[in-house]
């Protein structure tokens, strides 16, 4: 039978996967702001920046216009990979190695 992960191991994985997710955290914070900025940006060359509209109502219309757009466009297209990575699957697992 094989021996067990000793508790230093299984600590260790833990606190890889803490690192990792705190990683993705910043991540994420990065993309949302710069999607922010991104939208802000398309808002103000539309020219929203210059009319006086009630947050709650300037809310409901960016939400009539995601319904609108989700069917339309349903998913997120995906950056394309750079790379020769790109050109096929990474091994089972790359991803954790590469942190």
């Amino acid at each position: 039978m094989a021996r067990p992960k000793s508790r230093e191991a299984i600590l260790g994985e833990i606190q890889q996967l803490t690192t990792s997710i705190d990683a993705l955290k910043k991540k994420l914070t990065e993309h949302d702001k710069a999607e922010a900025a991104r939208i802000g940006g398309l808002a103000m060359k539309a020219g929203l920046g210059s009319i006086a509209i009630p947050e709650e109502v300037l809310t409901k219309a960016f939400e009539e216009l995601v319904a609108r757009f989700r069917t339309e466009y349903p998913e997120v297209a995906q950056p394309k990979a750079k790379g020769r990575r790109g050109a096929r699957s990474a091994p089972e697992g790359a991803d954790a190695q590469a942190e």
